[in-house]
Order: C-alpha cells, then sequence, then structure tokens
C-alpha cells in the first residue's frame, strides 16, 4: 500500500512566530545576531525542522539545543516542540524507543498547555512509532485520537491519520476497514483538490479490491491512479499502478495482459530504483510465462526474482546489524564515560589495565556477535534455498495434473462427439427418409388425398419428435462442450406450466392422452426459466410418450421446503421396466426405449433434465411401476419473499 510520507504540524498555529521560509544559511545569521532566548528557541527549533528529511543527525542536535535552552528559561511551548522535532528526527534514524519517549514528553506538555493541535499532530507520530514497532491496536488508537484532535483544523489535517490507519489495517488483511478509512481519505483530496493524494488513495482502493479478488472494481481505480501519475511524472506512482494492474489480469486470468503491464512497469523504473517493485514485476512475469506455458522466459524472471530477494535480504539484515552496532556503540560511549567519572582517582595504570580489558571484551563479543550473524544468515538462506525446491516441485506436480485434467477432457469431448455421430447415423434417417419417400410419391401424383393426409400425420409426427431429438441433442452438447450460463430470475410456474401445456396438446391428442393441469394458482420460482422450459417440455413429451390411448398425464406443483418447490409430472402410461431403472439419467449407456406408438428417441432428454435441474441447484428423481406409469419430481429454488 503506497502512503504519503508526511509527519506534519500545523506550523501557522504552533510554531512560535510567523511561518516564513528560511534557509539555514539565514537562520544561522539570526542566532549570530542578538535576540531574545525565546526567539532563539524557535530559531533552533526551525533549524532542526529543515533537516528532517535531509539530515537527521544534523535535526537531533538543532533539536537538543532548543531543548536544552529551552529548559533553561523554562518554555514549555518551546520544549514540547523540541521535543517533538526530537522525536521525529529519530524515527528517521530507526531510533523508535528513543523516539517514543520525546514524543511522550511532549504530548504531556501539550495537553498541559491546552495545545489541542500539537496534540493531535504528537498523537499522530505517536501512532507512527507504535506502527513501526508492530504494535497495531496501540497504532490504530493513537491515530484515531489524533483525527478527532485535528478535526476542528479542517480537512486537510486528518488526512495523514486516515492514511495510516488505512495502511495498518491493510497490513493486518482487514480489507473493508482499510476501504473505508482510504475512501474518506480520497473525498479530502476531491476537496482539497490534491493530484498527488488523488492518486495514493485511488491507487490503495484499486490494490484493496485486487487483494480482495474483486477485480473488475479494481480496475478503474487503478487506471484513474495511472494517469495521474504520468501527469504528475510520478515514476514509482506509474510503476506501482502498473504492477497491480497486471496483478489484476493474472487473478483475471487473463495472463497476456498481466505480462504486458509487468514490461510496462520493468521498463518505466531504472534498474537501481524501487527493489520491492522491481521484485514485484518479475514475480508477475514468472506467473504469467508459467501460465502460458514459456518455461524459459518463466525460468528467467524466476531466477531473477529470487537474485533481487536475496539483495533485498541481505540490504535488511546488514541495515538491522547497523541499527544494533550503532546503538551498542552508544552505550558502551556512555558506560566508558561512566567509568572515567567514577574511576579518575585511581593510577594511571589502574585505568590502562581497565581500558584494555574492556577493549578485549568487545572485541570478543563483537566477533562472537559476526560469528553468530553468519551462522544465522547462513541458515535463513539454506532455508531459503530448500523452500525455492519445494516451489519449483511443486509447480512440476501442478502442470502435470493440468496435463492430465486436459486429457481427461479430451477424452470426454471424443465420447460426445461419438454419440453425437451415433445419434446422427441412426435416429434421424427415419423421419428423413419417410419426408422423402412422401415428396418423391407427391411428384409422382400416384396418391390420393386421404392417402397423403394420413401419410402427412405420420411423417409430421415423425418431425416433431425429431424436432425434439435435434433440440435436446443441441442443449446437451452445449451444456458438455462449451458450458451453460444461467439467467436466473423470479417467474411464474403457472404461465410456464400452462404454455408447454399449450405446446404437447396436439401431440397428446394425437394418441389420445388426457392432460390435466392442476397448477391454477401462481407460484414464483428463482431459476434459469429458459432451462426450467426445456425440462419441463421433456418430462411432459417423455410422458405422453409412454402413454396409451385413455391414458392421462396430470401436472401439479408444492412445497418441498422452505426454499425449494416441487413440480410433478405424472402419467398412467406403461411405467419404466425394473432393468433400466438404474440407467434412466445415463445418455451415454445407449439405453433407449421406443414409445407406445414406436417413437424413438436418442436416450439424451432425461440426461439433459437431470444437468439443468442441478445448474439450478435442484434435483431430479422418479417413482415408476411397470404397468401402471411413471411420476417424475424435479425442486427448483423458490423465489424470495
Amino acid at each position: 500500500m503506497r502512503i504519503l510520507l508526511i509527519i506534519g504540524i500545523l506550523l501557522a498555529a504552533l510554531t512560535l512566530t510567523s511561518a516564513q521560509t528560511s534557509t539555514p544559511a539565514r537562520l544561522l545569521q539570526q542566532l549570530r545576531e542578538p535576540a531574545h532566548d525565546t526567539t532563539r528557541v524557535n530559531l533552533y527549533y526551525k533549524l532542526s525542522h529543515y533537516y528532517w528529511y535531509r539530515n537527521a543527525d544534523s535535526a537531533i542536535l538543532m533539536a537538543d539545543k532548543s531543548l536544552a535552552l529551552a529548559k533553561s528559561i523554562n518554555f514549555k511551548k518551546g520544549i514540547a516542540l523540541a521535543y517533538l522535532t526530537k522525536g521525529v528526527s529519530l524515527v528517521a534514524k530507526g531510533s523508535f524507543p528513543e523516539a517514543l519517549d520525546c514524543h511522550l514528553q511532549a504530548l504531556r506538555l501539550s495537553e498541559e498547555l491546552h495545545m489541542a493541535g500539537l496534540s493531535g499532530n504528537t498523537y499522530n507520530n505517536i501512532g507512527i512509532v507504535y506502527s513501526s514497532l508492530g504494535n497495531y491496536a496501540k497504532a490504530v488508537e493513537c491515530f484515531e485520537k489524533s483525527i478527532e484532535l485535528m478535526k476542528p483544523y479542517g480537512p486537510a489535517a486528518v488526512y495523514n491519520g486516515l492514511i495510516n490507519i488505512a495502511d495498518i489495517y491493510t497490513q493486518k488483511k482487514e480489507y473493508e476497514k482499510a476501504l473505508t478509512y482510504t475512501r474518506e481519505a480520497y473525498k479530502i483530496t476531491q476537496e482539497l483538490n490534491d493530484s498527488s493524494g488523488m492518486s495514493v488513495t485511488l491507487y490503495n482502493i484499486g490494490e484493496i479490491y485486487e487483494r480482495t479478488g474483486r477485480y473488475d472494481e479494481a480496475l478503474p481505480y487503478l487506471t484513474q491512479s495511472l494517469a495521474m501519475s504520468q501527469r504528475l511524472n510520478d515514476i514509482e506512482g506509474i510503476s506501482f499502478s502498473y504492477n497491480t494492474i497486471a496483478k489484476v489480469y493474472a487473478g483475471k486470468k487473463q495472463y497476456a495482459k498481466s505480462i504486458y503491464y509487468a514490461q510496462l512497469s520493468m521498463k518505466n523504473i531504472d534498474p537501481g530504483g524501487n527493489k520491492e517493485l522491481i521484485t514485484s514485476a518479475c514475480h508477475i512475469l514468472y506467473e504469467g510465462y508459467r501460465q502460458t506455458n514459456n518455461p524459459e522466459r518463466a525460468l528467467y524472471y524466476r531466477n531473477r526474482e529470487i537474485e533481487l530477494k536475496e539483495n533485498l535480504y541481505s540490504i535488511e539484515k546488514e541495515r538491522q546489524a547497523n541499527t544494533l552496532q550503532a546503538q551498542h556503540d552508544l552505550e558502551r560511549k556512555q558506560h566508558q564515560i561512566e567509568l572515567l567519572e567514577k574511576d579518575k582517582a585511581l593510577q594511571q595504570k589502574e585505568i590502562v589495565r581497565e581500558k584494555f580489558k574492556l577493549r578485549t571484551y568487545i572485541a570478543g563479543v563483537f566477533i562472537l556477535t559476526m560469528v553468530i550473524i553468519y551462522l544465522v544468515v547462513s541458515n535463513v538462506r539454506w532455508k531459503k534455498f530448500n523452500e525455492l525446491l519445494k516451489e519449483r516441485n511443486a509447480a512440476i506436480i501442478s502442470q502435470k495434473q493440468k496435463i492430465d485434467e486436459q486429457n481427461d477432457h479430451l477424452e470426454k469431448l471424443n465420447a460426445i462427439k461419438n454419440r453425437l455421430i451415433s445419434i446422427i447415423s441412426h435416429d434421424f434417417r427415419s423421419p428423413l427418409h419417410s419426408l422423402q419417400s412422401l415428396v418423391e410419391l407427391m411428384k409422382e401424383g400416384t396418391l390420393t388425398n386421404e392417402e397423403i393426409a394420413l401419410m402427412s400425420d405420420l411423417v409430421g409426427e415423425k418431425l416433431s419428435v425429431t424436432v425434439q431429438l435435434v433440440e435436446n441433442m443441441l442443449h446437451w452438447a452445449k451444456s458438455q462442450m462449451d458450458g451453460m450460463s444461467l439467467q436466473t430470475e423470479n417467474f411464474d410456474l403457472k404461465q410456464v406450466v400452462a404454455d408447454n401445456v399449450r405446446l404437447v396438446q396436439g401431440q397428446a391428442d394425437m394418441k389420445q392422452v388426457v392432460v390435466s393441469n392442476d397448477v391454477t394458482s401462481p407460484t414464483l420460482a428463482y431459476a434459469d426459466k429458459a432451462t426450467v422450459d426445456i425440462v419441463l417440455r421433456n418430462l411432459m413429451s417423455n410422458a405422453i410418450k409412454f402413454s396409451r390411448a385413455g391414458d392421462q398425464l396430470f401436472l401439479s406443483v408444492a412445497e418441498h421446503d422452505q426454499q425449494y418447490i416441487k413440480v410433478i409430472v405424472k402419467d398412467t402410461g406403461r411405467g419404466i421396466p425394473l432393468e433400466k431403472q438404474s440407467h434412466l439419467f445415463n445418455g451415454f449407456a445407449g439405453f433407449t426405449t421406443p414409445g407406445t406408438s414406436n417413437e424413438k428417441g436418442t436416450g439424451l432428454g432425461l440426461t439433459l433434465c437431470k444437468e439443468l435441474v442441478e445448474k439450478n441447484g435442484g434435483s431430479i428423481w422418479f417413482e415408476s411401476v411397470p404397468g401402471k406409469g411413471s411420476s417424475f419430481i424435479f425442486t427448483i429454488p423458490r423465489a424470495a419473499a
């Protein structure tokens, strides 16, 4: 997450004199001129403030001079400001315990003097120290107090606190909280027309959406942030945006775009620039090329990533070692001074002996420390090497699994192809040949009107069945090969049932089957209306297909439970033989049964019904007694009240 490194003070309200910009040379010249002590305190304070981001040691030196002079004249406001500027300088050096002590001293005095603005700024600085030390709960508490105290000074005064809290919640992966604070900060940047702040907050919002997998929401924010960073010529901001846009496309599995934006990031940032950004771009490129089956490029960027990570690790360890050594040197010097003050009455020989012992001890500690550091670094590197080996082995296993899945998918598609060819070659010939024969006879003029009418009815019946077979085959093939996208909505089952009764009424009349529709009241369901329509039409056509003259078809709905509706298609036809019941929903099993009028089928109708019902979140089953009829029941979700 990007943050603006601003640890500001409301200078117009808090400084001791008018806040005009002065150079160090001008300030030092004023110190050499006669002036009141309070003025000199303020001059030292301004010098310390000037060196905040330039030279931390100089800033601390000027802060100490301001603090000493302010204490000598008991100038409490000057003491508070001196502690504050010293604390900020110590944070810049990474001396967090000492910085915390200074800020607490400043807070005590600002509250005593009722300086709400200084107290609010100090709470913000204390929060930064606690955050750096990993005490996030305490840091959030301080930032919230800072925001409350700074509200009277306007939106700009609370912006830093909001960004700091958002950063902590992002680190803790509490993204909704982070998003709330970042959006509030973004509103402030809009009110202030602060392009730099808007670029940062827009990026942070986009990054949070990316981390939580909300990729389509992330892209607009990241794109806006990128455009602003480009206008501001903010090199790091541009690379941050490119990197996170690349992560978004990787999350969307659009790896070509992911690679494109990661490469833009690499081109944009200087090779000696932000190592963490370059490392992140290398990782994105490694993942992108790995997913697009380009192992050579993937390996190249993986090696670069590992090399950069090792360099970052070495730099961090060196920084920590330098910090520890500096602290140790400071403690050693203080200890030496104490020893000299206590032992100044001792003879020179005793002093030399004590110094020798001390130096020997320090050398031994230093050597031991170096050995320990070397062993720790070596151990960590071996662990990282083993982890990398595990990652590469896992990647190989993952690629093998994907290849196996692809083979399974190809075998399934081949089986689908064979099944469709079988259906086309066996089940579509008869009605087409019948139609061809009728046309040829009609051309020859050898048929009477009564014969033409009779044969037209027979061919029409076969074509009706063939159309149903074609629809089932196409819907089933689509669901198997491409997947089927459902459009769920609230709709009335009463209307769907009535429409399908009208569609099959001709088929029922031809076979003298009586259709009884008991769905007379509105019944709201929540599913894909088109697929439910296909299921109902298939079940009704099947019921008529296996019914005899005088049989009945009953349609009804009932409550299944609080979440589902039960749809029942019942007939009094010839029922399902026991030996075929276990294979009824398996379209690949090859079990197709002619209807009572010798109607043919593909065996796919019930398989399609099962798949469509389950895609809608329901289930389907049947009850059948041979010779007495069958009931097919399926469930679909009911509409929300």
